[in-house]
This record gives C-alpha cells, structure tokens and sequence, in this order.
C-alpha cells in the first residue's frame, strides 16, 4: 500500500498507509505542555553518548566516551583491567558496549564530573555476561529411537551355527 502521510515527532516517524484513519489536535503540542495538562512530572532528557576511541594504559584498556543531555556536555573515560579480557570475563569487541552501559548507569543515577574515571567492575562484567548470554541451542531432528535391547532369544545359535 503507498504512503499517504508522514509525521515526524521527537525524532520519530510514522508512516500511515492507505485507508488509515488519524487525528490531528489542534495547534501543535509539545511534550512539556502534555506533561503539564496530565499532571505527571516530566522526564528527564535522554542522554546522547559517543564512543570516541580507547587506549592501553597501565594495565587497563580505557574507552573514552563523550556524553550530552539537552545543554550539557562531558567527556568521561571508563575502564576494563586488561586482564579481565584474557580471563574471558568479556570479550575486546565487548569492550565499548560494556563501558557504553556502565557509564549510562551511572549518569542516570548520579552527578558526575567531567574527567572522573569509571571502573568497570567484575559485577558489571558478569551482569553484561548475563544478559547478553546466547540462547539455548535447539535441535531440529527428532531424537533417535532407543534400540530395544537383545535377548538371549536373539543371540540364539541358527542353522549354520552362527549367532545372529
């Protein structure tokens, strides 16, 4: 079916097809007015992170991360022990979604100042672990029926005197 309108809301985009039915309010509303009509407390602006690269220092690979909400703007560097990669408690290609996380976690739940170092800790690598923990293989084939065992029928000697 073709496209008959497009509108376009935070960001986001809606595609209504043929023979779809909608509303239009009159006036545009923005999201602090709706908040401000029902009441609710507004929610906080999401933040904006940038992967900007890492390097081997002292033991440890440090990511640098560059991070924005609304105005504000931070350049953080978090950091995996290198040898938390060689006891495979994660993995190098990992090593910028763990840190992406980790410092997710933390601004959402704290003020952090630009250039404080984060730690990566061996709880946050096994809580990344498991959640991103590959699903359990199935197997397509049925299982193979169990072969009834032999009786002493079975191993009785036939005509030529062999055992079958």
């Amino acid at each position: 079916m073709p496209e008959t309108v497009r509108l376009v809301s935070d960001g986001e985009e809606m595609v209504l097809s043929e023979g779809e039915a909608f509303r239009i309010h009159p006036g545009p509303v923005t999201r602090a007015a709706a908040v401000a009509r029902s009441g609710e407390v507004a929610a906080p602006k999401r933040f904006a992170i940038q992967y900007m690269g890492f390097s081997d220092v002292d033991g440890r690979r440090e990511y640098v991360l560059s991070a924005q909400q609304g105005d504000q703007r931070g350049r953080y560097t978090v950091w995996i022990e290198l040898a938390a990669f060689s006891r495979r408690e994660a993995l190098l290609q990992d090593g910028p979604d763990i840190c992406y996380q980790k410092l997710l976690r933390e601004l959402t739940g704290a003020v952090l100042h630009e250039g404080e170092g984060i730690a990566v800790t061996g709880g946050d690598l096994a809580a990344y672990r498991e959640a991103h923990a590959p699903p359990p293989r199935r197997s397509f084939s049925p299982a193979r029926p169990a072969e009834p065992p032999k009786t002493a029928e079975d191993a009785a000697p036939g005509k030529d005197g062999e055992v079958t």
